[in-house]
This record gives structure tokens, C-alpha cells and sequence, in this order.
């Protein structure tokens, strides 16, 4: 199991010592999670999944857009919801972000004015479809602490909603290392985590909120007793 810090380390090491470029495993990462979602509710039409991907500022919010790419290029109805101008994406995140324009997916900037029930309201419609799955990328392992305004202003407005949900990495609200909720948490189905389970997945209230939890691959062998004990 990983912590906050292994986890860390684990894209430290493959990037610096194994040499793999961190766009790589952002594109391991999400097409995972993308492959994920579609074993998990097999349906003989892609269009009949709409999914709502909600995209943080961060690594995790790259997972999200290479995540959107892979379920459009499956014929999936796919909208991406971003928590920042376009202009502040950078790095890897900002490479994937600019492939979706390209590709014409829907993206929207999350408007922190929305009310409660326009929240809802955006998040239940995928282009002129009933959203059918919502995807947490909002936050990483790194996040720690109380969700602020307009993250948690969307998580709660996720969770009302009667759809599937999917967490990538961990649900955010939910600490890695301690596996305790803040309030609000997202509750997902499932959960993909990268590389291992963390050890807050241990905390037994951590699975009201992680659901089935699915260990994917970031494509690198990774020894992870060394992490360990290093």
C-alpha cells in the first residue's frame, strides 16, 4: 500500500530513474481508468454512456482529460467540466486539455455562481443526454485538509445525483494517508487507484466513500517494498 509520499515518489522515480516521461504515465494513467469504467458496465452502444468528467487543476485533472479523449474515441458521450481558466492549465495537463479542444469534446468551466440547483442541474446533462456517469478528478494523493468553494460545492451536487460513479486515484475529500472524510467527500462506486491501494483505503469508513476499489497500472514495474523502506 502507498502513502501520500510513496505515491509521490512512485512518478519521482519513474520519471528520474526509469526514464519514462510524465505525459506517459499521465496516458497509462487515464486510459486505465477509461478502460475501467467501460468493463465495468458493458453495454452493447458506447453512446449509450454519458459521462461527466469533472477536471481539477492538477495532475489529477490530466488523468480526467486523457480519461475523456479515450471514452470519446468509444463512441461514448463524454463532457469535461474544468475548475480553472484554460489559460492556467500547464504541463502535461494543458497537452491534454489542448487535444480535447482539438478533438471538439464538450469542455465548461465549472461557474462558482451556480446555485445548488443549477449545480445539479449542469451536472445531470451530457450535450442533450442524461449524464449516466460522473468522474472525480478533481483532486490527487497530494490534497489534504477541508474541501473549499467551488470543489465542494460540486462534489455535493455530484453526490445527490442518482448516477455511477467513478473516483481516479481516490475519492477527493478523502485523506490518503488516514483514509478520514471531509464534508463534504465524493462517493464513487468505484474507485481507480494507481499502483497499489493507499493505506487510507484500511480506514473501514474509507470504502462508504471509495466503493469497489481496482488497482490499475501506470505501466512501470515498480518494486514497491523498496519504496518502503528507502
Amino acid at each position: 500500500m502507498l502513502n501520500r509520499e510513496m505515491s509521490r515518489r512512485v512518478d519521482e522515480i519513474a520519471v528520474n530513474e526509469i526514464g519514462v516521461p510524465s505525459v506517459i504515465l499521465m496516458e497509462n494513467a487515464g486510459r486505465s481508468c477509461a478502460e475501467c469504467l467501460l468493463n465495468w458496465q458493458a453495454v452493447d452502444n458506447p453512446r449509450e454512456l454519458s459521462v461527466l468528467i469533472l477536471c481539477g487543476p492538477g495532475n489529477n485533472g490530466g488523468d480526467g482529460f486523457v480519461i475523456a479523449r479515450h471514452l470519446a474515441l468509444a463512441n461514448c458521450n463524454v463532457r469535461v467540466m474544468i475548475f480553472q481558466e484554460i489559460e492556467k492549465y500547464a504541463g502535461d495537463s494543458r497537452v491534454n486539455l489542448d487535444v480535447l479542444r482539438q478533438l471538439g469534446i464538450e469542455i465548461d468551466r465549472f461557474d462558482p455562481d451556480w446555485s445548488a440547483a443549477e449545480t445539479r442541474e449542469e451536472f445531470s446533462k451530457v450535450g442533450t443526454q442524461p449524464t449516466t456517469w460522473i468522474v472525480d478528478a478533481l483532486l490527487g494523493t497530494g490534497a489534504s485538509g477541508a474541501l473549499r468553494p467551488p470543489i465542494a460545492k460540486a462534489i455535493v451536487a455530484a453526490n445527490i445525483l442518482s448516477v455511477n460513479k467513478l473516483a481516479v486515484d481516490l475519492p477527493t475529500g478523502l485523506d490518503c494517508d488516514s483514509g478520514g472524510a471531509s464534508e463534504p467527500t465524493f462517493r464513487a462506486d468505484v474507485t481507480c487507484t494507481m499502483v497499489d491501494e493507499k493505506i487510507g483505503f484500511q480506514n473501514g469508513d474509507a470504502r462508504l466513500f471509495t466503493g469497489t476499489v481496482v488497482v490499475v497500472g501506470i505501466g512501470v514495474p515498480m518494486d514497491l517494498e523498496s519504496l518502503k523502506t528507502d
